[in-house]
């Protein structure tokens, strides 16, 4: 085993450019003697092909390809994803940063449990301003989890501080990487189907990226509640039912998961960016994903005009319980941090 092997930082990008400079010159400054950086560009309509055309001069190591129609997330991922030919792969989204230790800290990681098949971090929480809001970490004190236990613990959700993960090439190759999966929730499928193939995964307590969370309810992004919804049900019905099955595991605990979910995921769909046949769409998706009388209650009632309460009380229980959880971090790591909650 080589003690530094190649590792390719990916980085996938659409209309993006403001942000690509802090993203790839962050992929090249690593403190690790051996990576290639990969931009693949899914047509993008903004300034992205000057701006690494000048990046592309001044780092060797970047590779600059741009797609002739636009692919998708999912889509593009999986081409970028499939072309360098390391050990280890690196997927970082072009409005996120790596800090320059970051290679060096997870390669070990990964030699160290063969049986892991992806690391991930602590991050520092950015805006859209690339201001500092918080620290992100979860609440986990084992360094390796194994597959089964991984495979429980995403029934919850994405286990992750944020999705700035190093994969374990062979483990993308087996699962064809993101081909044909849901966009928007295509990480958290893959982390799902990773510990369905028996890999579990590593994690570092140390701050070695920065994750950029968009704050502005007026930008597109909201908007894609409906492919997240969409998302979610498939990541239940094609991939956590039949690993649940296939290991004869009770799946009570899907259908009680799904349930919270939706409940959850109601009060954004009564946000006043959408329309009423929008709307409509988006309730009967929930229904799909998890219907129960608790959730035809909280319709009902939202649509009375109680979304700001609901949310309130959301944001209020997260808060709490991100409250304890990083009581519980800090007696760990000797530092007050604010700890991720699943996505």
């Amino acid at each position: 085993m080589s003690e530094f092997p190649l590792v390719a930082i990916c980085i996938p990008t659409y209309n993006q450019a403001r942000y690509l400079v802090q993203s790839v010159t962050s992929a090249c400054n690593q403190t690790y003697p051996n990576i290639e950086v990969w931009v693949a560009d899914d047509a993008s309509t903004d300034e992205t092909p000057e701006v690494m055309a000048k990046l592309c001069q001044q780092f060797p190591q970047v590779r600059y390809y741009r797609q002739p129609k636009n692919l998708g997330i999912a889509g593009n991922n999986t081409w970028l994803l499939s072309q360098p030919q390391t050990e280890f792969i690196v997927r970082l989204d072009s409005d996120d940063v790596l800090l320059p230790n970051y290679v060096e800290t997870l390669v070990p990681l990964l030699q160290k449990y063969p049986e892991a098949g992806y690391a991930h971090n602590a991050v520092h929480e950015i805006d859209e301003r690339g201001e500092n809001r918080s620290v992100r970490r979860i609440a986990r004190t084992q360094e390796f989890q194994n597959a089964e236990d991984a495979l429980r613990a995403s029934v919850s959700g994405y286990r992750v501080a944020a999705n700035i993960c190093m994969f374990r090439s062979k483990a993308l190759r087996e699962l064809k990487y993101y081909e044909n999966r849901p966009e928007f929730v295509e990480d958290y499928d893959l982390a799902v189907r990773i510990a369905d193939a028996g890999y579990g995964n590593v994690y570092s307590n140390e701050i070695l990226a920065c994750y950029r969370v968009w704050t502005d309810i007026n930008t597109p992004r909201p908007k894609r509640k409906n492919l997240q919804l969409k998302g979610y049900i498939r990541i239940f019905e094609e991939s956590l039912q039949p690993a649940f099955q296939q290991r004869g595991w009770d799946t009570k605990v899907l259908k009680k998961q799904r349930q919270k979910f939706a409940i959850i995921h109601s009060a954004y769909c009564f946000l006043p960016i959408y329309n009423q046949q929008e709307r409509d769409e988006l309730v009967g998706l929930l229904k799909q994903l998890g219907d129960s009388t608790a959730l035809r209650l909280r319709i009902f009632l939202l649509s009375l005009g109680l979304a700001p309460f609901f949310e309130w009380q959301l944001h209020t229980e997260l808060k709490l319980k991100g409250m304890v959880k990083s009581w519980l971090s800090k007696l760990k790591t000797g530092s007050t941090v604010k700890t991720a909650e699943p996505t």
